[in-house]
C-alpha cells in the first residue's frame, strides 16, 4: 500500500475512534446525569430530550476544535453528520 493512502487510512480510523470515544462519553455522562436528577431531584426528561442534548453536546465539542485543529475538526463534522 502506498505512504499517502497508508496514512488517509490510519487517520480516517483515528478519527473514527476519536468520533466514537465522543459518543461514548457523552453517552455515558448525559445517562449518569438523567439517572441522578431521577434519584435525587424526582426529575424527568424525555428520551428525545436526552438525545437531543447528546447530539448538541457532541456537535459543540467537535466544534470547538476548530480554533486548535480545524482540518480535524472539519473531517470529525463531516464524519458526524454523515
Amino acid at each position: 500500500m502506498p505512504t499517502d493512502l497508508k496514512q488517509t487510512a490510519q487517520s480516517r480510523y483515528s478519527l473514527t475512534g476519536t468520533l466514537l470515544r465522543l459518543c461514548w462519553q457523552a453517552c455515558i455522562y448525559w445517562t449518569w446525569t438523567e439517572r441522578n436528577g431521577r434519584l435525587h431531584r424526582q426529575t424527568f426528561r424525555t428520551p428525545e430530550s436526552v438525545s437531543r442534548t447528546l447530539v448538541r453536546q457532541i456537535t459543540d465539542r467537535i466544534s470547538s476544535l476548530r480554533d486548535s485543529n480545524p482540518a480535524v475538526a472539519s473531517s470529525l463534522m463531516q464524519q458526524w453528520l454523515a
